[in-house]
């Protein structure tokens, strides 16, 4: 029974260290989506062709610490395709609109994933 209540106390120590100590408070609120796009050939001689499809990654980054954030470098994976966006400077509870550059999609089903963020 004590080596039971010594483990627990281990482990509520442990629990109690690691959200008090180590544990990095969250800074940046990231609410991203994709926007894809399709030109087609407007030339009446020209054969017919398939449209051309481009995506990129937008929408919007919130500081959510109580500091001023600064170089913001939000890089994506967009279809396996390395995209990124910048932001120089955020204050406390500021929110910003970012966009990606825009790449050919090779694929019809988008994906993408948050790969990397940088800031100071």
């Amino acid at each position: 029974m004590k080596k039971l209540l010594v483990l627990i106390l281990i482990v509520a120590g442990g629990y109690f260290v690691y959200e008090n100590l180590i544990k990095e408070e969250p800074v940046l609120e990231i609410k991203a989506y994709k926007s894809t796009s399709a030109s087609y050939s407007m030339d009446e001689n020209a054969p017919a062709l398939a449209s051309a499809n481009y995506g990129s990654v937008q929408g919007t980054v919130k500081n959510i610490s109580d500091k001023v954030v600064t170089n913001i470098v939000l890089k994506y994976k967009l279809n396996a395709e390395p995209v990124e966006a910048r932001i120089d400077r955020l204050e406390p509870g500021e929110v910003k609109n970012f966009s990606t550059q825009s790449v050919r999609l090779r694929h019809a089903e988008v994906t993408f994933f948050l790969e990397e963020k940088s800031y100071e």
